[in-house]
């Protein structure tokens, strides 16, 4: 299919699933629902993708899975770990900063934003469902980097959330991935893209590379690994942590 034509289909339907999830947002009056539709909504621009190019069996099918298990475990991890609390603290901030503007706000900045970083992220795997050509040995390659990074993540924070359940005040996980890497489930996040990435590639479809850098420097450089960094500055146990551990990719303890 044509890329322009199928990036514009998938644009007006990203501005509106997202301006669905805002409708939701007001209604329960939760601006942090966004964090839920996150992972969703790559499920659904996958499987929309899929849909427009004329449901391609083999590796596409494949990276709609993928996609597909990849998004709705990330959704879900998310939706349990907040829909018993209260609205999560970085949007409560943003009611105080905003005030009677709050909700003008988070359509524009929140909703309308993450809809255009969901779509350009999602290129990469729109890059791999595109095709209808047979797959090769980097293809395979990809599939295998993209499963595993996948499963890195879910495994990471897997260990992560039942380390909170027993945590004490100011502990630090630092066991099992965590040994490796302060970060080891966004390791695993930008490892699955770049593994999309590579499926896309195998097809020469350059262009497969822009959701992978993307996700990978919002990840390092803007709202994953430098927040929760900044976050854990004044923890003591964190900062003898970081002198030994890796900050991003797993190696033996310094």
């Amino acid at each position: 299919m044509n890329v322009a034509g199928l990036f514009f289909g998938l644009f007006v339907a990203v501005l509106g699933y997202m301006t669905a999830w805002f409708v939701i947002a007001r209604l329960t009056d939760r601006a942090d629902v966004v964090d839920t539709a996150w992972g969703l909504g790559f499920v659904y621009v996958a499987w929309l993708t899929w849909l427009m190019v004329g449901k391609p069996g083999g590796v596409p099918l494949v990276g709609v899975l993928f996609v597909t298990v990849w998004g709705l475990r990330l959704a879900a991890h998310i939706f349990t770990r907040n829909h018993a609390k209260s609205e999560d603290h970085r949007y409560m901030a943003y009611r105080k900063k905003w005030g009677s503007d709050f909700w003008l706000n988070t359509y524009i900045r929140i909703f309308l934003l993450q809809g255009v970083l969901l779509l350009s992220i999602s290129s990469t795997a729109v890059a791999s469902i595109n095709t209808k050509q047979p797959g090769s040995f980097v293809t395979v390659i990809g599939l295998v980097v993209w499963m595993a990074g996948i499963v890195y993540e879910a495994v990471a924070d897997y260990q992560l959330r039942q380390f909170v359940k027993t945590k004490k005040p100011g502990e630090i996980m630092q066991a099992g991935l965590w040994r490796y890497s302060r970060h080891p489930n966004y390791f695993g996040e930008i490892t699955s893209w770049w593994g999309a990435a590579i499926v896309g590639l195998s097809y020469a479809q350059w262009w497969a590379l822009f959701g992978a850098g993307v996700i990978t420097l919002l990840i390092t450089k803007v709202s994953g690994v430098p927040l929760l960094e900044r976050h854990y500055a004044d923890n003591s146990q964190f900062q003898e942590y970081k002198k030994h551990t890796s900050i991003l990719i797993p190696l033996p303890r310094r």
